[in-house]
């Protein structure tokens, strides 16, 4: 925690950058526009929420992520 701390306040004091460092692309992909509302039990929500916490995602992510897979596996069985 100590080196955490000591970034912190390396970030506050200005100091975030090094003329070392290393600059990195990142490819942002477009932001989801679209919210559906989705009707768990709270017992299935607690499951949904406990397989995220294992997965280190959240619940919503991971339903997205479930619900994402199912559309590819039914697009492929089409085809």
């Amino acid at each position: 925690m100590a080196n955490i701390d000591k970034e912190i306040q390396r970030i506050e004091q200005g100091e975030a950058w090094n003329e070392t460092d290393e600059v990195v692309e990142v490819e942002v992909k477009k932001p989801l526009d679209k919210v559906i509302p989705v009707r768990l039990s709270a017992e299935k929500w607690e499951e949904l929420r406990k397989e995220a916490h294992e997965l280190g995602i959240g619940p919503t992510t991971l339903a997205r992520m479930w619900i994402l897979e199912r559309l590819r596996q039914q697009t492929k069985a089409r085809v």
